[in-house]
């Protein structure tokens, strides 16, 4: 007779990879030397809502994707991860104008 806690073991260590792999960062991306635009916080706030949110949470504290707030995260550091990704993130959510206004709203929620 096998075991009954065998199911419930191997989902708890696909679990654990799965999230282990979600949050791993093989290559730090590379950033722009400097933003190709000015970004708008309240701008920022709006594609953050729509684009975003959905990962980090509605307030940036984290959901499936890492806690934004208090992450220290500059605007240029923001930018390159948003073009390039970062773990399971996929680089070009949103580009141009509203790129550099996301980045400006979570570089202000990272101070």
């Amino acid at each position: 007779m096998r075991n009954p806690l065998v199911p419930f073991a191997l989902l708890a260590v696909v679990a654990v990879l799965t999230f282990g792999l979600a949050q791993w960062t093989p290559f730090a991306p590379s950033t722009p030397s400097t933003p190709t635009t000015t970004g708008s916080v309240a701008r920022g706030e709006g594609v953050f809502s729509t684009a975003c949110a959905g990962c980090h949470g509605a307030d940036a504290s984290g959901g499936v994707g890492p806690a934004l707030v208090g992450s220290g995260l500059g605007a240029e550091e923001v930018a390159g991860i948003v073009a390039v990704g970062r773990g399971a993130m996929p680089g070009g959510l949103v580009e141009g104008q509203e790129a550099a206004d996301v980045s400006a709203y979570v570089a202000s929620l990272s101070q």
